[in-house]
């Protein structure tokens, strides 16, 4: 059956200092206020550019990109505000102008059962509900605390789009458990498209991630153990896919990434088919591309780029916990009408 795999080459990063992020990341949580109406304070504005400006040097984030990002936002806030829309317009630039927001809509903040919405807010704090579904992403998406120990499990439920008082199920559902202890992160959804044919439009999947079993198998420790690891079901088939890290004689971490597809019984030999087919598609377009000179980068390329981007957050991730502790400092300080 199709497997495929792609070694990276990347740089090593302390364990130490994954303990000291994690433990900042609760911080900035814990730093979290909310507003009258329950909708979280954000720092001022200087306050969030110097961030942005920081974590861009630490190649966090694209700080151009970023920047764009709000130009564009406030242009098109600009716009709705002089009236200044074309005939058909209006909900583009209403989605484009709101920007991601978090509302505390009971109980006490990371509390067990305090329940959160994830939603988009307009320039006067309204919440935008787009004409199309599809441009919502995870804005609707409804987040349930089930339990908060920072030393011990920490988990959340999520739904989305929040279905609470509605007869209507969710589409995608699921929950994050983060066990501190253990050192173990799983993230599970469950996806059931709207229509005929439930077995075909529902599947799962599973990701779980252990720091302890992937920090042993760099030390030769870990046994077949394979620290990162994901699945995903449906009726007509089965992925697995894992990480596998060892440390190379010059102390890099040589990561080896499987992805394995497995047709279920009947649908076996049609998966496998499929499988081949799409690899040689892949293998002809870029081709095609290197042939035409179309720029397109390849695949190979793209998991290089991606090794790309580990190394430099990999190289200023000692100054991550630093950076979170500034957040968590100005996420506190947040104050209504900023």
């Amino acid at each position: 059956m199709p497997r495929l795999s792609h070694t990276f080459d990347l740089t090593p990063v302390d364990r130490e200092v994954v303990d000291r992020t994690v433990a900042a990341l609760h911080e900035v949580a814990r730093n979290c206020r909310f507003d009258g109406r329950g909708w979280l304070l954000t720092p001022d504005e200087e306050s969030v550019e110097r961030l942005l400006r920081r974590a861009d040097e630490l190649g966090l984030v694209d700080g151009e990109e970023a920047e764009q990002l709000r130009q564009d936002r406030k242009r098109a806030a600009e716009r709705l505000r002089e009236g200044d829309v074309a005939p058909g317009q209006e909900d583009e630039l209403a989605v484009q102008a709101a920007k991601i927001s978090l509302q505390l809509q009971r109980g006490r903040h990371l509390e067990p059962r305090s329940r959160y919405l994830v939603a988009e807010l307009s320039p006067e704090g309204v919440p935008v509900d787009p004409a199309d579904d599809a441009d919502k992403g995870w804005s609707g998406t409804g987040v349930t605390v089930t339990a908060w120990d920072e030393r011990g499990v920490s988990s959340v439920d999520y739904v989305m789009p929040d279905t609470a008082g509605s007869a209507e199920p969710p589409v995608t559902w699921g929950a994050v458990v983060h066990n501190g202890a253990e050192g173990t992160l799983t993230w599970t959804v469950r996806v059931r498209l709207p229509g005929r044919g439930a077995w075909l439009r529902s599947a799962s999947a599973e990701a779980h991630a252990d720091l302890d079993t992937w920090y042993a198998a760099l030390s030769g420790g870990g046994g077949a153990d394979r620290p990162v690891r994901l699945s995903a079901d449906h009726a007509l088939a089965r992925v697995e896919g894992w990480l596998v890290p060892v440390r190379t004689a010059e102390g890099r971490w040589s990561v080896e990434a499987v992805l394995d597809v497995r047709g279920r019984g009947v649908f076996r030999p049609f998966v496998a088919a499929a499988m081949w087919a799409v690899r040689s598609s892949f293998r002809r377009e870029e081709a095609r591309n290197a042939r035409l000179g179309t720029g397109e980068p390849t695949v190979r390329e793209q998991l290089d780029r991606a090794a790309g981007a580990w190394e430099r957050i990999a190289r200023s991730a000692p100054q991550v916990p630093e950076l979170l502790h500034e957040l968590a400092a100005a996420m506190a300080g947040a104050a209504p009408g900023v």
